[in-house]
């Protein structure tokens, strides 16, 4: 029930935040498509976008998959979405990085790397990024933290953009 709760959350959470950041054109097209139940219609032009390089189409990809909305939940196809999105400086995909790195979902539960998303994402603008990064800090030893700071400076060193 909590799992379903969170989820629920997170949902809301990100397409809030793509509404507001998502600007005229094919990806706001989507997101009323998504809002709107037509989830054929958002996934075909969030598929073309995200292929073409859109970040938010990338995330929004991701959260298909990793909600299971008009597609089946595929925690593996919402990684590779995620994974591109954030390496992209995505935000929203950072977050839920962190999130599948912390519910081991499609990956080994790892709070090193589910922290350093979260962080990354905070650090990025993503305040609701800080709820997921310190219930991850109260589980992590101390070499869980020396490592998530290692991965965390390795992102910034690696990546020239801060949202």
């Amino acid at each position: 029930m909590l799992r379903s709760l969170v989820a629920t959350v997170i949902g809301v959470l990100m397409l809030s935040a793509m509404i507001a950041s998502a600007g005229a054109g094919a990806f706001e097209d989507a997101l009323d498509a998504f809002n709107a139940a037509d989830y054929a219609q958002a996934y075909a032009i969030w598929w073309r976008l995200a292929k073409e390089g859109d970040a938010k189409a990338q995330a929004s990809l991701g959260f298909m998959y990793y909600s299971g909305k008009g597609v089946r939940r595929d925690d593996e196809q919402s990684l590779y979405w995620f994974r591109r999105a954030a390496d992209a400086g995505q935000p929203t995909a950072q977050f839920f990085l962190g999130m599948q790195y912390f519910q081991g979902r499609g990956v080994t539960r790892d709070l090193a790397a589910a922290y350093s998303w979260c962080d990354i994402a905070l650090s990025n603008g993503y305040s609701q990024s800080l709820s997921c990064r310190d219930a991850v800090g109260l589980k992590m030893t101390a070499d869980d933290q020396r490592r998530a700071a290692e991965l965390t400076a390795e992102f910034f060193r690696t990546h020239e953009f801060r949202n």
